[in-house]
């Protein structure tokens, strides 16, 4: 489902929600993040873009990195930085549920540009309703702000979810 949403836009980052892709279980957050160097000297554009050397997969979520998460209206909330999901060790273990996961995406970079398509699983399914995707990058001048999506939106997607094998 198309979300098409700014997230922050300065004259250095865009951050953008481009689509949610539903399932029974949860939902994949397709994130855009596009900056430009300008005046960030090496040590601050490797941090955000990594080098050849000692590469660093994109923004890091260090005390002023990118920080990503889920509000719901009932209060309950997941970022990336507070999880680090190893796996569930067995099929019947569930873990304490929402959670906000990396799940893998693509970069491009060069010496004054940095391009990333990154991918976010949301677990379980958001509840119906509105709820807020947040974000705050202090680092290149993002405070937190927030875009509203529609939970009622991913839920009638994932209904029409159709399995890969049945």
């Amino acid at each position: 489902m198309p979300i098409q949403q700014f997230v922050a836009r300065t004259d250095r980052v865009a951050a953008a929600l481009h689509y949610a892709v539903a399932f029974p279980e949860g939902c994949l957050l397709a994130l855009h993040l596009a900056i430009r160097r300008g005046s960030l000297d090496d040590p601050a554009w490797e941090s955000v873009a990594g080098n050849d050397f000692d590469y660093v997969s994109g923004p890091q979520p260090g005390a002023g990195g990118l920080k990503v998460g889920v509000r719901f209206p009932g209060g309950s909330r997941a970022t990336t930085v507070e999880h680090a999901f190893p796996g569930w060790a067995h099929p019947t273990d569930r873990p304490e549920g929402p959670m906000l996961v990396e799940a893998g995406g693509d970069a491009a970079s060069s010496d004054q540009y940095y391009d990333r398509h990154q991918r976010l699983w949301l677990w379980p399914l958001p509840p119906p309703g509105p709820f807020e995707f947040v974000a705050e990058w202090p680092d290149l001048g993002i405070d937190l702000t927030s875009v509203t999506l529609d939970g009622n939106a991913v839920v009638r997607a994932a209904e029409h979810a159709v399995p890969l094998w049945g």
